[in-house]
């Protein structure tokens, strides 16, 4: 029987592949990642879009969360982290309220979960949902730079993130490059630490990763 141990022989297997909305999302949650495990090696292996210059969205994201495509995917990488934002959610079938009422951070990062857990089906999920993190950005992945770029009380903002930075920020675009620049105080562990929580869902992620216990291996 082919183990896990030899898969990664086999096939020099990332601790980490990401399937995304687009790649500026990218650097953002790849800084997080180096920053958390106090890292600087950590590169994540990219799954979608298949390349930098691939165009991407959140119906993107799901073709490729297919069973059969992730099971292809995790031959490759230890675990994979999976993201969406919920600005849109509601074209997934996810809405933003009940009963009249907003749902909070938590109530809407869980049922976008459970979407994702229904379109994978419970056989594939118990089988391989433990080495699957979710990257929910609660409504865009732009909240998880107010902790960086915005005062104090508007890191935990979830409305209209980036068109606000747009107009705060001066030197504020929406580039690649950008955001591995702004995100480089998120590499750093202990700027991580102290920034992470004022922000709800990106809080969330890193309760993700600390439930794991995940241990960082080579990188290929």
């Amino acid at each position: 029987m082919v183990t896990l141990a030899d898969y990664r022989k086999i096939f020099n297997m990332y601790t980490f592949g990401a399937i995304v909305e687009g790649i500026t999302d990218f650097p953002i949650i790849n800084s997080i990642l180096i920053g958390y495990f106090n890292d600087s090696t950590i590169d994540i292996n990219l799954i979608s879009p298949i390349s930098f210059k691939a165009s991407s969205n959140y119906d993107k994201v799901f073709k490729s969360c297919k069973p059969e495509k992730l099971k292809r995917a995790f031959l490759a990488n230890k675990y994979i982290i999976i993201h969406v934002d919920t600005d849109v959610s509601e074209s997934f079938g996810v809405s933003h309220s009940e009963d009249d009422k907003p749902l909070s951070p938590q109530q809407l990062i869980d049922k976008v979960i459970g979407k994702f857990k229904q379109k994978m089906g419970e056989e594939f999920y118990s089988q391989y949902g433990h080495r699957i993190i979710f990257a929910i950005a609660v409504h865009s992945i732009e909240c998880w730079l107010f902790p960086l770029l915005a005062s104090n009380d508007k890191s935990e903002e979830i409305e209209n993130c980036c068109q606000i930075l747009e107009k705060t920020v001066p030197s504020f675009r929406k580039k690649y490059d950008y955001y591995q620049e702004i995100t480089e105080r998120y590499r750093n562990h202990d700027d991580l630490l102290n920034l992470y929580p004022k922000n709800p869902s990106l809080k969330m992620f890193i309760e993700q990763l600390a439930d794991k216990n995940i241990e960082i291996s080579e990188e290929s």
